[in-house]
């Protein structure tokens, strides 16, 4: 009389093999989406960042990219780096490396500096780190970026970065009619003899409606404006 429940007994068993396999599952997914991402495709920067007080000066080490987004009809790409201090417009603001030809991989080892550095812009500051590839026959095209506030240096202490890169990716808006898509505008990732000042980024979507038989402009967001007011914010509003 007691056979029939003895194998009713490892039945709670069986299924709790498989309530391990989820997790591992489900973490084999996240991390298949991750590596499939499209921001991870643009590549990773090592840099290292030291701030030396007593001569009021940031060094950065530019040492080397992995893995760049390629270019080129070759496959390949021609790097180089440009530094620039945010906020700022003026032409000691923006420092760049060496270029180097017919690689994914560039190994620069190059120390750019900026003197005159106070501990001031140590705390207001932002160090903003463009990759880009040269262009021969044409414009110089952004491949990724990565900005690092100043704050989070120690004065004297270098620190070590490596850092994928990123961009600024367009946003579908849902639930509209007609043919919409969201617009990333910003500033032409190109060489202009140090001439352009950065503004800061703005995000539109645009939208053509056929049964009211206009254009619809919505204003989503802006990123990075440049500061107007002395307290280091703006009080921004948008015309067309």
């Amino acid at each position: 009389g007691w056979q029939p429940p003895a194998p009713s007994q490892p039945q709670p068993a069986a299924p709790a093999p498989q309530r391990q396999q989820q997790p591992r599952e489900e973490e084999e997914e996240d991390a298949n989406s991750y590596d499939s991402d499209e921001g991870t495709t643009l590549g990773a920067l090592e840099f290292s960042l030291l701030y030396d007080q007593d001569n009021s000066s940031l060094h950065c080490t530019l040492i080397k990219a992995k893995g760049l987004k390629p270019m080129d009809s070759n496959g390949l790409a021609d790097p180089y780096v440009k530094l620039h201090l945010l906020p700022g417009a003026s032409k000691s603001n923006k420092l760049r490396t060496k270029t180097l030809r017919n690689t994914r991989n560039p190994v620069w080892n190059e120390t750019l500096v900026y003197h005159g550095i106070t501990d001031e812009d140590m705390q207001r500051k932002t160090l903003r780190i463009s990759v880009c590839d040269e262009d021969k026959f044409g414009h110089n095209e952004f491949i990724g970026e990565t900005r690092v506030a100043l704050k989070k240096l120690k004065a004297n202490q270098k620190k070590n970065f490596n850092i994928c890169l990123e961009r600024v990716i367009p946003t579908k808006r849902a639930g509209t009619t007609g043919a919409s898509r969201g617009m990333a505008l910003y500033e032409e990732e190109v060489d202009r003899g140090g001439d352009v000042e950065e503004r800061g980024k703005i995000l539109v979507s645009l939208m053509y409606s056929t049964q009211q038989g206009g254009l619809i402009v919505g204003i989503v967001r802006c990123v990075h404006l440049a500061a107007m007011d002395a307290n280091g914010y703006s009080d921004p509003f948008v015309k067309l």
